[in-house]
């Protein structure tokens, strides 16, 4: 068992100078320790404690007695709008919940005020998207190497034009195309048919591709992506494939074969696209999925910042 003298943070014993408090934060300390926790995070949760017990000090409260979720919002907000990391907000609450389920285990606190202590969700990361210049100096990339591949140009036009997932044009076969309506017929996630549209640039290089492919029997079983055995490409050779063209253009080492799939749905956004139509054409079964996934693009803030606010740069000029 760890020296708690020399782990408990003076700033935090000296913040009330209360024996019985004190004597509570020696228990919790032996708490942690048999809970197998390590010194580093041990420390880290006792000087989280410190913002904890600083807020109870100056608004009259004890932090080892029951408070009520009212007093505790304030300090929530602090904590959250203070500008530090996301891990960090996360860690602090946590630091705090964890002291205060120790409280109602143990009975020195009567209500549960841990739960009063919402988590805020961890942000979900976006991958960076492609301008509009970028896919066509990808694409470019793909018409301009060396040995040039129609299958490639198809594949890469394909994803951007309609916002597929890897996975689902790795499965995608000849009888799923219909040229005439220019609709691809996709099964996603959950094994859940959806209907996408077919650009007439992603029509005429896949037509290219087709004509071009010696292999390729117009039978509806047939993938419509093959490899050199006339096998469907796997979502990892898709990967592959796309990688290594970004590394030839020379564009930003960020974007990813992902990103086709997140440009295509932002530029529908910047386009003026309904969100509900982007949420069908993407397969996403929550609407949630689809705001996260469609953040509004900077394009899009300075084309609204220039047309509604006085000190906008166009009105500047004026």
């Amino acid at each position: 068992m760890m020296n708690k003298s020399k782990e408990i943070p003076l700033r935090l014993e000296n913040i009330f100078k209360d024996k019985k408090i004190n004597s509570i934060i020696n228990e919790y300390v032996d708490y942690l320790d048999s809970k197998s926790l390590s010194k580093n995070t041990i420390r880290n949760y006792l000087y989280d404690l410190i913002e904890y017990f600083t807020y109870c000090k100056k608004n009259n409260l004890s932090p080892t007695k029951s408070v009520r979720q009212r007093d505790l919002r304030p300090l929530l907000s602090h904590i959250i709008s203070a500008g530090i990391k996301q891990s960090s907000v996360i860690r602090k609450i946590s630091s705090i919940k964890s002291f205060c389920a120790f409280l109602e285990r143990f009975n020195y606190s009567k209500e549960n005020h841990s739960s009063l202590l919402s988590m805020p969700k961890k942000g979900k990361k976006l991958p960076k998207i492609f301008s509009e210049n970028e896919i066509n100096t990808l694409i470019k990339t793909v018409e301009k190497h060396p040995k040039r591949n129609l299958r490639d140009e198809a594949l890469i036009e394909m994803i951007y034009s309609t916002g597929m997932r890897v996975g689902e044009v790795s499965k995608i076969k000849m009888g799923d195309i219909n040229f005439d309506k220019s609709e691809v017929r996709v099964l996603g996630k959950g094994n859940k048919e959806r209907i996408v549209i077919l650009s007439n640039e992603s029509k005429q290089k896949i037509r290219n591709y087709l004509l071009n492919n010696k292999r390729s029997i117009m039978v509806n079983s047939n993938p419509l992506f093959q490899n050199k055995d006339g096998g469907s490409l796997s979502p990892r050779s898709i990967q592959r494939i796309i990688k290594k063209y970004l590394l030839v253009s020379g564009l930003d080492s960020k974007l990813s074969t992902h990103s086709l799939r997140h440009s295509f749905a932002t530029h529908l956004l910047d386009g003026g696209a309904d969100i509900k139509v982007i949420q069908q054409l993407l397969g996403h079964s929550s609407p949630e999925t689809t705001k996260i996934y469609t953040q509004v693009s900077t394009k899009s803030m300075k084309e609204i910042y220039n047309k509604a606010h006085p000190r906008s740069f166009s009105k500047l000029k004026n």
